[in-house]
């Protein structure tokens, strides 16, 4: 049962976020483009995946000192930001990093994070998100957790070495080679033992793992719901809100045929989660469109059960995002606030259903700074 301090409006008062990938790949749709659209659609913050800045750089400033080339696109992304009010939540992903066997290639890696604590600096953002890395088709990492541990250890050292320090949140990928779940990147996080880690929660993954398969007919795995009631069940009651970083929020199409060696979409050389994510994410509750994961369940969990208050960003990925189409920035953004209002409104309703059967929606305020689309 909901506590009734959840139906307080200010419980619902959040900064919302986009990633900058969900508005328009980076070589089809302009920065500026898409910042101003996100301004436009009611977010506050963005979240500035480094193929925007990379590119960028490239475009502006050229390939002749890569690293000078970023620090001055970083500059004008951060003037860019500051002049719609949009607040750069993170710089991500940094991946490919933890567990590397090869300690020349960790180095490597190592030179390249601290090229990104100056860019953070320079940004004005004071966290970088880091993936648990992916499959190869070599062995180029290892499982082993003390190594993963040192790793993830290594580069919180060097951000809490920063003025303003630089947290690191840290999230597994539904298709990670080592890491895949969030109990195994809590886990870490706690053994790190660093107030600069924390971890980042994507609803995507999380569902991919306990609820979703799109390779089955119904889309849902054995005993789906049980197993996601157990799994939020512990996610309340051993992660702390203080090391929940970030929550992204991302929703996803049933298929209809499911991924097969015979489906469009096949990629041998892909796991069928990453080839799922990388073709069928959907804005969460966007059910016109085929979305059907349980979005709510998750952020009810973090932001009722936890506490949670930290930002909460949409994080989608499909071939909507390459279309040259010059709408495609505003048209997502649209879209990114109309489901968050969506998710907010519904639990609420939801919420308020349970506590006061007699009651409306419309009888609890739901004002808040955000606009109605």
């Amino acid at each position: 049962m909901p506590n009734p301090s959840s139906l307080d409006p200010r419980v619902w008062d959040f900064p919302i976020g986009i990633t900058s990938l969900s508005l328009g790949r980076a070589g089809v749709h302009r920065m500026e483009d898409k910042v101003q659209a996100a301004a436009d659609a009611g977010f506050k913050g963005i979240e500035i995946f480094y193929e925007d800045l990379e590119l960028l750089a490239h475009e502006v400033c050229g390939d002749e000192d890569i690293k000078s080339s970023l620090k001055q696109a970083a500059h004008l992304i951060h003037r860019l930001c500051d002049s719609f009010g949009m607040t750069i939540i993170n710089l991500q992903p940094f991946r490919d990093y933890e567990g590397l066997i090869s300690r020349t290639r960790h180095e490597e890696k190592i030179s390249e994070l601290k090229t990104w604590l100056i860019l953070c600096k320079i940004l004005r953002v004071d966290m970088i998100l880091i993936t648990s890395g992916f499959p190869s088709p070599l062995p180029t990492t290892t499982g082993d957790e003390d190594r993963i541990i040192d790793d993830l250890r290594e580069v919180a050292d060097l951000g809490a070495k920063e003025d303003p320090p630089i947290r690191f949140a840290y999230e597994a990928i539904s298709w990670g080679a080592h890491v895949n779940t969030w109990q195994q990147a809590w886990k870490i996080v706690q053994k790190a033992d660093r107030p600069n880690l924390g971890m980042c929660l994507d609803t995507f993954h999380v569902l991919a793992k306990v609820w979703a398969n799109p390779e089955s007919t119904t889309g849902l795995r054995r005993a789906a719901a049980d197993a996601l009631g157990k799994d939020l069940q512990e996610l309340v009651s051993v992660v702390s809100a203080k090391r929940l970083f970030s929550v992204q929020l991302a929703d996803a199409a049933k298929l209809d045929p499911p991924l097969s060696p015979q489906h469009m979409w096949h990629d041998p050389s892909q796991h069928p989660l990453m080839t799922w994510s990388r073709q069928a994410r959907l804005f969460p509750l966007e059910k016109e469109m085929g979305a059907y994961l349980p979005v709510l369940e998750i952020l009810q969990s973090c932001v009722v059960d936890m506490g949670y208050r930290g930002w909460i960003s949409m994080e989608v990925f499909n071939p909507s995002l390459f279309a040259s189409d010059h709408r495609v920035p505003l048209l997502h953004a649209q879209r990114g606030m109309s489901a968050w209002i969506k998710c907010r409104d519904a639990l609420r309703r939801e919420m308020t259903a349970k506590l006061y059967p007699e009651k409306q929606l419309s009888d609890v305020e739901v004002d808040t700074d955000l606009p109605r689309l």
